[in-house]
């Protein structure tokens, strides 16, 4: 009965023994899966391609009137009385200031005496030859010497007259000076002088008397940094705001742009002309631009999320013979929402990894799931 005792307890023993092996076998066996299936990552990939690159470039500038330009006197005097004031808009010829200047009012009461005086020599000697041109058909009336003489004067005294006449003209245009008027529509913004002040060429401080603005039309310049000057053309339209009216856009028109590219900034000088005929806008505003850009060739995209940027490079990941990891160096171009334009040495049909990471290491085998961007696994 002892025997059977100790038989029974080893046969319990041994099932126990079985039971545990049993247990501890399933649980490594759970655990080489699990780590298994965690080693085992997929990448989601896509395939790169070209598009349309677009975007809006801000810049600041500041508008100015279309012409802008000081009025000044171009003949020496003494302002006798500015017609004028700043905020008055006024019209093309329109009389601005007059002058005083009686050295030139003396000189110009000379001239016209001088011509005067040549006038009449001139129609004496003319009718003298005329006298003797009737004379001579008279044979022997007048001799030949007489004849030559009197034409020989007229000639003089006609040179003479035109001299003098060329005079009087001159210094009564002079004269015309003394009267300042509008070159242009617009409207005056500053006034320097008062009655009183001499001005003219020998005023050695140059002020001008009044400083007049085209505001109908005003222009407006932008410095566009030399990178995107090929995507900009004469006849885009651009949108800005100024700071007086922050919630209302304006809208201009590239005309020109200045071809020369300034060294030290990098950028061009482009010229937008904007209408302004209802004069809400006012020259010296500053404004905010939106200038279209758009590349005139198709350009790589990619998710911003692709583009891996660390301490050393930039790069994205590519993969090549369907999972082997390859870095490729890129740069990057405009934003395009959640994509983002690239340079490299890239191609069409080339596929990416979408969330790339330097964790993923070169070289390495990794196991990918193409999708298309935006539209779930293709």
């Amino acid at each position: 009965m002892k025997k059977n005792n100790i038989t029974s307890r080893l046969s319990s023993l041994t099932s126990t023994f079985a039971c545990a092996a049993m247990i501890i076998g399933c649980g490594n066996s759970q655990g080489k899966l699990e780590d298994d299936a965690d080693l085992e990552i997929v990448y989601e990939a896509s395939v790169l391609h070209k598009e349309n690159v677009s975007s809006q470039l801000t810049l600041p500038g500041e508008l100015e009137g279309y012409y802008e330009t000081g009025i000044a006197a171009k003949v020496n005097g003494y302002i006798k009385k500015i017609r004028v004031d700043i905020g008055d808009r006024v019209q093309e010829g329109q009389l601005l200031a007059e002058l005083e200047a009686p050295e030139l009012i003396s000189q110009l009461t000379s001239a016209y005496s001088e011509f005067q005086a040549s006038e009449a020599v001139f129609l004496n000697t003319r009718g003298k030859l005329i006298r003797l041109k009737q004379t001579n058909k008279t044979p022997g009336a007048v001799s030949p010497y007489d004849m030559d003489f009197a034409k020989t004067s007229l000639t003089s005294d006609s040179l003479t007259r035109l001299a003098a006449k060329a005079k009087y003209e001159s210094i009564k245009q002079l004269s015309d000076y003394l009267k300042i008027t509008a070159p242009f529509d617009g409207v005056i913004t500053e006034r320097a002088l008062a009655p009183g002040a001499f001005v003219g060429p020998g005023e050695k401080t140059g002020t001008a008397i009044l400083k007049l603005k085209k505001e109908s039309k005003l222009r407006l310049h932008v410095a566009v940094p030399e990178k995107h000057l090929a995507e900009i053309s004469i006849g885009d339209l651009v949108k800005f705001h100024v700071k007086s009216f922050p919630n209302e856009f304006f809208q201009g028109k590239i005309t020109r742009l200045s071809r020369n590219l300034n060294v030290m900034t990098r950028s061009e000088i482009i010229e937008i002309e904007i209408e302004n005929k209802a004069g809400k806008l006012l020259p010296g505003m500053y404004a905010i631009a939106s200038i279209p850009i758009k590349r005139k060739t198709q350009s790589m995209v990619v998710p911003k999320s692709s583009v891996v940027t660390n301490m050393e490079k930039q790069f994205v990941i590519r993969i090549k013979n369907r999972n082997e990891v390859t870095y490729v160096d890129v740069e990057k171009g405009e934003d395009q929402n959640e994509n983002v334009e690239v340079f490299g040495d890239l191609n069409p049909g080339d596929t990416l990894v979408n969330s790339a990471s330097d964790e993923i290491r070169q070289k390495t085998k990794v196991k990918i799931v193409v999708v298309t961007r935006g539209d779930g696994e293709k």
